[in-house]
């Protein structure tokens, strides 16, 4: 079997390429879809594709993150590639999957679970990482450094979302749905993920005036907002160091596994879901709407991409 990872990306230069190199370490392609950044992820990128074959870059357009639309174009154009069997994962920028995925399927899933929702480590920007930073102990340069010997506190999250799938030829990912319909008999286990959303002071404040940016625009808007990206100061971000919620971890260390089963149904529901899944998924899927194709993305305004141009710039 083949693993798939389908990565879209928009100004994440100061981690994509460490986020590539990891993800190489156990992907057999990884996709790649770049919705307009205007500092140099584009070009890391394809940087590391001319050495690495297994980079595809499939474009670079400025259009919308619709979390259905951009990843259900990801899927179309990658599963070319795919067979029945294969593994495809859903991946961002930020995230580090703390046991390869090929590893997690082979020994944390039974035979008829076929797919997989994350668990998050969400680590955090602290406090006393603003407090170095203004004081100039930390800097732009710091950013060489791997992200994992930066950040080491993080909070565990409940929340999750489908981000590994095994393929099937007949499954469809419609334009509106953010993982293809009846993807499969959905695993206990949780696939872990180091999280690294906000990794300095600068890096933060740049990803929410991105998304405010975007949110502004009138299009934008009439496609249904998304609450956090509404928020306009980086700073209610900040954990305070003693955050009863955080915990620890260092480079070599084992994380604490949690088990959570909010993403689980009723045990007799799963009765019945498995007895679905294992026989009636070819049928159910001829019922379902394919992917529309190119007319799915939505190209941002030219007043958008010149305010992200003009405010956000290059760096």
């Amino acid at each position: 079997m083949a693993f798939f990872a389908l990565l879209p990306c928009r100004d994440e230069a100061d981690i994509v390429g460490q986020s590539l190199r990891h993800a190489l370490t156990w992907a057999d392609e990884i996709h790649v879809f770049d919705s307009g950044s205007v500092d140099d992820t584009w070009e890391i990128v394809n940087d590391l594709a001319r050495s690495e074959k297994r980079i595809k870059p499939l474009r670079k357009q400025a259009v919308f993150f619709s979390d259905t639309r951009v990843r259900g174009f990801l899927f179309d154009r990658a599963r070319e590639n795919m067979r029945d069997g294969d593994w495809f994962l859903r991946f961002d920028a930020d995230e580090f999957h703390h046991i390869p995925p090929p590893e997690f399927v082979k020994t944390r899933l039974s035979r008829h679970e076929t797919i997989v929702y994350h668990q998050y480590y969400d680590f955090k920007l602290l406090e006393s990482d603003v407090t170095a930073w203004e004081r100039g102990e930390q800097t732009l340069a710091d950013r060489k450094r791997p992200i994992e010997t930066r950040r080491n506190y993080f909070v565990p999250s409940i929340y999750t979302e489908p981000r590994l799938c095994r393929y099937r030829s007949t499954m469809r990912w419609p334009d509106h749905t953010s993982f293809p319909f009846n993807a499969g008999f959905l695993a206990r286990e949780r696939l872990p993920i180091r999280h690294y959303p906000h990794r300095d002071p600068v890096q933060l404040a740049r990803r929410v005036h991105l998304r405010f940016i975007m949110m502004a625009d009138t299009d934008n808007r009439r496609n249904g907002t998304i609450d956090h990206w509404l928020e306009a100061e980086w700073r209610k971000f900040i954990l305070k160091d003693n955050d009863p919620e955080l915990r620890h971890w260092a480079p070599g260390e084992e994380l604490p596994r949690f088990q959570f089963t909010n993403h689980l149904r009723a045990p007799h529901t799963r009765m019945i879901q498995r007895a679905v899944h294992g026989f009636l998924l070819p049928l159910l899927d001829r019922t379902r709407p394919s992917f529309t194709g190119e007319s799915a993305l939505q190209p941002l305004s030219e007043e958008t991409q010149r305010r992200l141009l003009q405010e956000l710039g290059t760096h």
